[in-house]
């Protein structure tokens, strides 16, 4: 392609451009007329693309289309993130298509101010060299306001530079140089607003693109180590090439792992120094103002919205503008649904660093009132839970707060934590409403019983006996409702036995209020259904009558349903199905349908009097027991999917439900249910759990029974 010979002002143009997909090479002569010509810097080529450039053509065509209608695009993220090699590849394709010139300047250390940019931009557009006294920036003004060619101006890794005065210049381009536009690469704003500026903030690679890198650089990476490596370098590129890198040296897989994930600042510091160093020379340029914003910010897990951090601010007002500001400069990424995340890597330097940054105070006060909130949020749901059909609303928000609950409680359990911490969060998590809400919906199973878990170890280790005694309760009740109060795992029960009977044992020891109590109460009471379990009937059923009777003097209409909950278990673990039928139709399932309404606790006891039907029916094949069994399991079903959704209860009523259809001779529909449930304990369980590997054994001899004649 050949550009027609122009004049403008003095200067006499005469250019020829040569273009290939591969090359482009740029070549002019210029004359400026009544000055003496002098060599200058030759045009230069394009800096060369990375040979493993990936997942990034979504962003490179985006950004190529906000050029058609923008004058600037500032290309905007933290280190790392491949800002150099993305501004290369545009670059690239802007040369490719023919029909501009692009220049592509990288600001270097010796670049220190905006003259010397300035500098460079002649150096690209003219081949005169220029005296030190010379104006500079007024010249490059000139130069690129009569700049007639389409042209693209690449200036990467601007930050070091950006300021007041280098804001007055690209403003000023934006609005008088009719034929330039400008992308800057950097991890810091421009200070100025414009229509005809483009904000273009870079994220993360995908989880699949970063696997695909290290593989691409590593060649005996395997798919797993891949995988896991790319999602705990978060999508960054230099991450991905630092780990490729000591990984070709023979650096342990394992271990490159578990530092990763145990504290990645720590391990940069002393085996990837250079990662460190940039870390550190990045939050070093930051305000003391930025910096406590940071912190703030720092204190979530996960994404969040503008609602869950506006009790760290004095108004929505100071919330809203620090929030946008945090965007602004990339230290947010804004994600689906108005919320909002910082990267792990910037989170994790500003929790390992506060104190290096002068935040270590900050940093504490703001944990702590993170961790008080988030634990003041899960009474308040648990409240919310136990009031007549708000189950549902109770559920979906802790869902929606889960990873922000779980960080408190983390938190307030680690070793380093203060003992106040500590009992706070043991009182707020063995209360009686937390503990019915928690076990019920955190999932998987196995998270609620390493949280109790963890709640005995700190008890025991302070010599609190009463703590202790209700931790123990607690992870006593999650274990007992992992096997569903029933007899159906035996190698399991005497354990389940031990936890209630230590707790009881323990309060006997305590003052008489202390067994005045729901927590108290519950304990007795479960300790008699672990004796029903291990054939002590009588002793069993005597403690359950106690610990009814305590509910009753403490007035709690619910938790006496409770009572009697236990009361018609024991009953059926005895086989007087009937009479624990009576029990729960009596007693427990009428107050729960007038105070719950529709409540996963109302779905257990119609599921358990679903299970005394269907075993009645095995005696009484005439009756209209299988009948009234499958009702009661399809309307405990039904409420499950409905409350709890992809949950272990919602798999035992889909299991449940297909006993009756089988009974029924309806072997097809029980294999659907079978199936559903599958899915469900496959995630909740994993493939090698007892429960999942009774599903798929059940799935089996359906069948066989089904053979060729499905129904």
């Amino acid at each position: 392609m050949v550009y027609p010979q122009f004049v403008c002002g003095t200067l006499l143009w005469s250019a020829t451009v040569h273009v290939s997909v591969q090359t482009f090479s740029f070549f002019s002569n210029i004359r400026l007329l009544g000055s003496p010509s002098s060599p200058g810097g030759q045009p230069r080529n394009l800096p060369c693309l990375t040979a493993h450039f990936v997942g990034r053509d979504v962003d490179v065509n985006e950004i190529v289309k906000k050029l058609q209608t923008f004058r600037m695009v500032v290309l905007l993220s933290i280190p790392g993130m491949g800002k150099t090699e993305v501004g290369i590849r545009v670059s690239h394709l802007l040369k490719q298509r023919g029909d501009q010139f692009v220049a592509h300047i990288r600001v270097e250390s010796h670049h220190r101010k905006l003259v010397d940019i300035c500098r460079e931009i002649l150096d690209r557009l003219s081949s005169r060299t220029w005296s030190q006294t010379a104006d500079v920036i007024s010249l490059a003004k000139r130069k690129l306001s009569e700049q007639n060619i389409p042209t693209v101006i690449v200036l990467d890794n601007s930050e070091n530079i950006q300021g007041e005065e280098f804001d007055k210049f690209t403003k000023w381009l934006v609005k008088s140089a009719s034929n330039v536009k400008l992308i800057i690469t950097t991890q810091k704003d421009v200070g100025f607003l414009s229509a005809d500026v483009c904000k273009f903030p870079l994220k993360p690679l995908d989880p699949d693109s970063s696997a695909e890198l290290l593989q691409g650089l590593v060649g005996n990476c395997s798919e797993e180590h891949s995988k896991e490596l790319a999602k705990l370098c978060g999508g960054i590129p230099l991450l991905l090439v630092t780990c490729s890198d000591l990984l070709n040296n023979g650096f342990s897989r394992e271990l490159l792992i578990q530092q990763l994930g145990n504290n990645p600042i720590q391990f940069f510091r002393i085996s990837a120094n250079d990662v460190y160093n940039t870390l550190e020379v990045f939050f070093n340029n930051f305000s003391n103002e930025v910096k406590q914003n940071l912190v703030l910010f720092s204190v979530f897990p996960s994404e969040f919205s503008a609602q869950d951090i506006q009790f760290l601010f004095e108004d929505p007002l100071h919330c809203q503008t620090e929030k946008t500001r945090m965007v602004k400069y990339a230290l947010l990424q804004r994600e689906a649904e108005g919320k909002m995340r910082m990267h792990l890597l910037i989170q994790a330097y500003l929790r390992t660093e506060n104190e290096s940054l002068g935040m270590g105070d900050l940093w504490r006060t703001t944990q702590r009132k993170f961790n008080h909130h988030y634990l003041s949020q899960l009474r308040f749901l648990s409240k919310v839970f136990i009031s007549k059909d708000s189950a549902l609303v109770a559920i979906s928000e802790f869902r929606q707060q889960k990873a922000n609950i779980m960080e408190a409680l983390k938190n307030c359990l680690k070793e380093s934590s203060d003992l106040d911490d500590k009992h706070f969060v043991l009182d707020v998590v063995n209360s009686t409403e937390v503990l019915g809400f928690v076990a019920k919906v955190l999932t998987p199973p196995k998270e609620c019983r390493a949280l109790y878990q963890k709640c005995c170890d700190i008890a025991k280790a302070s010599g609190d006996k009463k703590r202790h005694a209700e931790s123990l309760n607690s992870l006593g009740f999650r274990r007992l409702c992992d096997v569903s109060h029933s007899k159906d795992s035996p190698e399991e029960n005497p354990a389940i036995l031990a936890k209630f009977q230590e707790a009881y044992e323990m309060c006997k020891t305590l003052p008489e209020e202390g067994k005045k109590s729901q927590t108290y109460a519950n304990t007795v009471s479960k300790l008699g259904v672990c004796l029903v379990l291990q054939e002590e009937e009588k002793k069993g059923r005597e403690l359950i009558q106690e610990g009814i009777l305590i509910r009753e003097s403490l007035n709690n209409r619910l938790y006496v349903a409770h009572g009697y909950c236990d009361l018609g278990n024991s009953y059926r673990l005895c086989g007087d199905h009937q009479k624990a039928i009576d029990i729960w139709k009596e007693n427990t399932l009428p107050v729960y349908n007038d105070q719950l309404g529709d409540h996963p606790w109302t779905a257990s006891i119609l599921s358990h009097i679903a299970v005394s039907y269907k075993a009645l029916a095995a005696g009484n094949p005439e009756r209209d027991y299988i009948s009234q069994a499958e009702k009661y399991f399809r309307e405990a079903q039904g409420r499950r999917e409905r409350l709890l959704g992809h949950h272990q209860d919602t798999a035992r009523s889909c299991v449940q439900l297909s006993d009756v259809l089988v009974l029924q001779g309806q072997f097809d529909k029980a294999l659907g249910e079978l199936n559903k449930a599958l899915v469900i304990q496959n995630d909740l369980l994993g493939p090698d759990h007892k429960i999942t590997k009774n599903t798929v054994s059940k799935m089996s001899n359906v069948m066989d029974k089904r053979g060729s004649n499905p129904r």
